[in-house]
């Protein structure tokens, strides 16, 4: 490891560590072991990584987001303490070569395997060839699931709640590892009985909810305070705090609001427009940035249309959203990046709808 990796991991665990440990209630339930070992979790929230790094003595090379890569400051500073760049929703060779490197040098390699953080407080599959990864290696792999971040800081929301964190570590030694990601934070509530208190909770819940469910009415639904309501008829309820919206979980209301969405986009034969977006357009290498406008989102037929620029839907790869308001692709090689302020999920479940991958 490099002097300057040595002095930045130095100084920066211990006010990692202070400032988890004074802003959550972090439980822990296991030990990891000695370096060097490959570490899998389920992504609750973006600041699980610092939940990780607050329990462990060692220095962490995380598999990042390549887009986190592209703020020339944070980009810097990721790289100068050994963080792994990969494109998100796509095969990345180089990303592999370099955790092989890094395990071979002794290291702690920390992995995502999801790929993104859970919109509905369930763990998802894993990414790609993680498996194959993980059969691959012969070093321990050492999980670590973590109940209650999602309850925590919900994706969707702009306020974050207070209550348990669990971090339940284990070691392993193949793929079998994954299956102890798949994590439900509902499941593992009701099991507790754990509440998770704060104002403002129902803040953000126009990016979950675009169909009112009692009148169907399309982006009617508000939040306000602890309040979710309808501004077209008289439907009402509250976010409360077991993390629920009413009585149903946030992946029940995701799997109902896809499905009217679905059933909407079957009648619906005008354009889809966003407004009061931006966009982000980086080169093949994604080093330089080219485009940098505000403007509107139309889906039209076959493609997305943002002000000038088109991108036609047969061409489009990676689709993927990035923390709670960021629509992410790939276009010709290109790194498309796609920031409204609530439409970020409901952009990506339309074009999913239109069979983009």
């Amino acid at each position: 490891m490099r002097k300057r990796t040595k002095i930045l991991w130095k100084i920066g665990l211990p006010g990692i560590r202070f400032w988890i440990n004074t802003r959550y209630d972090l439980r822990v339930n296991g030990s990891f072991p000695e370096p060097p070992f490959l570490l899998l979790a389920n992504h609750t929230q973006n600041i699980d990584p610092f939940f990780l790094l607050s329990k462990i003595r060692n220095p962490v090379s995380f598999v990042i987001n390549n887009a986190v890569f592209q703020n020339p400051i944070v980009g810097l500073f990721l790289r100068w303490i050994d963080s792994i760049p990969k494109q998100k929703s796509t095969s990345d060779m180089k990303t592999v070569i370099d955790i092989f490197r890094l395990l071979k040098e002794g290291r702690i390699v920390g992995i995502f395997p999801e790929g993104h953080a859970t919109w509905t407080g369930e763990s998802m599959e894993a990414f790609g060839g993680t498996a194959k990864l993980l059969d691959k290696v012969n070093i321990p792999i050492v999980t670590c699931s973590i109940n209650g971040g999602y309850l925590v800081n919900p994706r969707w929301a702009r306020k974050r709640r207070k209550g348990p964190v669990e971090l339940i570590i284990k070691t392993h030694t193949d793929s079998k590892a994954l299956d102890d990601l798949v994590v439900s934070d509902w499941k593992w509530q009701a099991e507790r009985g754990y509440l998770y208190k704060g104002s403002n909770k129902a803040l953000g819940i126009e990016r979950v909810m675009w169909f009112c469910p009692v009148c169907e009415s399309y982006r009617t639904v508000k939040g306000k305070d602890n309040d979710v309501f309808c501004t077209a008829c008289n439907y009402t309820t509250k976010v409360n705090e077991n993390g629920r919206i009413g009585e149903l979980t946030v992946s029940r209301v995701l799997k109902d609001q896809k499905e009217k969405l679905n059933t909407w986009l079957e009648g619906h034969y005008e354009q889809l427009v966003f407004k009061k977006a931006s966009i982000k357009i980086w080169d093949r290498e994604r080093k330089i940035r080219q485009k940098k406008e505000r403007g509107t989102v139309v889906i039209d037929n076959d493609r997305l249309v943002f002000n000038e620029d088109e991108f036609q839907f047969n061409k489009m790869k990676g689709l993927n959203t990035f923390v709670s308001t960021i629509l992410e692709f790939l276009y010709e090689e290109k790194l498309i990046r796609i920031r409204t302020a609530d439409d970020s999920l409901l952009l990506f479940n339309v074009l999913k709808a239109m069979e983009v991958n």
